[in-house]
């Protein structure tokens, strides 16, 4: 009896700890404010959902994306409601359940999709994707194919200690944090991207080089992802949305890493999907550390040159190669593409991607 009455009290409190703590914050309590382990999966659809009768645009990125800067965006984008979609070690795999769900929320709305912003990763395209892998990954029910009750079921049921002491630190250091800002006056400057606050919380492998060199030209996924890439092409097209695609810069170890010839050939392929901006092709910033907030996230001011690029706002640099132009019109399609809409990827040994130098 004591044992069943141990285990019961262990269960209840794991509910209630996962609950109130939320360290992955799906349940939306908001009691206490971390950025521990959030599921921004779950946090980017409620956020869309919160605004959805507004949005017009939206930007799908991983969180390079975070320094790219939304003023910019939404004019060069030409809209009046920007929304970001951009999550830790983002991929085609997480973009386009969301991108659908918008699609089919958006028929019964008056204000329309009218354009979206991609930013791909070319060192983890084709990697094993992060989507639905770990508790802060995982696709709420919304969008995915597994049922409410058994996403709901995990996040109450996970005995996660670590994660729940770490929230309850992080709360008390903000709150610390706050009081001493507001005993001393000090005001965030408006409208500048805070570099430590886009990059807090983020704990993926994106920022690990270690497990980088353990992927190195291994892109098991390369086929569904090439066919998923497809689709949110075919998405935006079908449904009058623009559709702009760039490639995110890489630093000099990773392009070595990965093999130059190895990229080029694989944004080769992703261009004849969609016209993309290749940030790689002259790889401008790759070996000036003064662009880049550590090994994978390039700065804001690398970030405003990408942006000038791509919306003819600044002065050509030579940075930023248009790729794959003949086939689009703009607007994720194709004016010259063959029969079924969207151009088809080379097979996989028709470009081999070349394996990076041994390390």
């Amino acid at each position: 009896m004591v044992l069943i009455g141990g285990t019961f009290f262990l269960f209840i409190s794991t509910l209630a700890a996962n609950v109130i703590l939320d360290p992955e914050q799906v349940f939306g309590t908001g009691l206490y404010s971390h950025k521990a382990n959030i599921n921004e999966r779950v946090l980017r659809l409620r956020q869309y959902q919160r605004q959805a009768d507004s949005v017009d645009g939206l930007l799908f990125s991983s969180s390079r994306g975070n320094l790219l800067d939304p003023d910019h965006l939404k004019k060069g984008m030409g809209l009046s409601h920007f929304a970001s979609a951009s999550m830790s070690y983002g991929m085609v795999s997480d973009y386009v359940p969301l991108l659908e769900y918008i699609v089919r929320d958006k028929a019964t709305r008056a204000i329309k999709l009218k354009h979206v912003f991609l930013l791909l990763d070319i060192d983890f395209f084709g990697r094993p994707s992060w989507t639905n892998s770990n508790i802060n990954s995982f696709l709420p029910p919304e969008i995915s194919e597994e049922s409410a009750a058994r996403f709901w079921w995990r996040y109450l049921t996970a005995f996660q200690y670590r994660l729940w002491r770490d929230v309850i630190r992080e709360d008390r250091r903000r709150t610390e944090q706050a009081r001493a800002a507001t005993a001393s006056g000090a005001v965030d400057a408006r409208g500048q991207i805070d570099p430590a606050e886009a990059m807090a919380g983020i704990r993926s492998p994106l920022v690990q080089q270690e497990y980088r060199r353990g992927w190195n030209a291994v892109r098991p996924d390369l086929d569904r992802q090439l066919a998923l890439l497809q689709r949110l092409a075919a998405l935006c097209r079908d449904n009058q949305i623009r559709l702009t695609v760039a490639v995110s810069p890489l630093q000099a170890w990773n392009l070595d890493l990965n093999g130059r010839t190895e990229i080029n050939a694989l944004t080769e392929r992703l261009s004849r999907i969609t016209p993309l901006f290749d940030f790689n092709a002259v790889p401008v910033i790759a070996d000036k550390d003064e662009y880049w907030l550590d090994n994978s996230h390039f700065d804001q001011r690398a970030g405003a040159m990408m942006l000038a690029r791509i919306f003819g706002t600044g002065a050509d640099v030579g940075w930023g190669e248009l790729r794959g132009e003949g086939i689009g019109d703009g607007r994720g399609g194709a004016s010259k593409r063959p029969a079924g809409g969207v151009a088809a990827p080379r097979a996989m040994n028709e470009t081999p991607l070349e394996d990076g130098p041994p390390h």
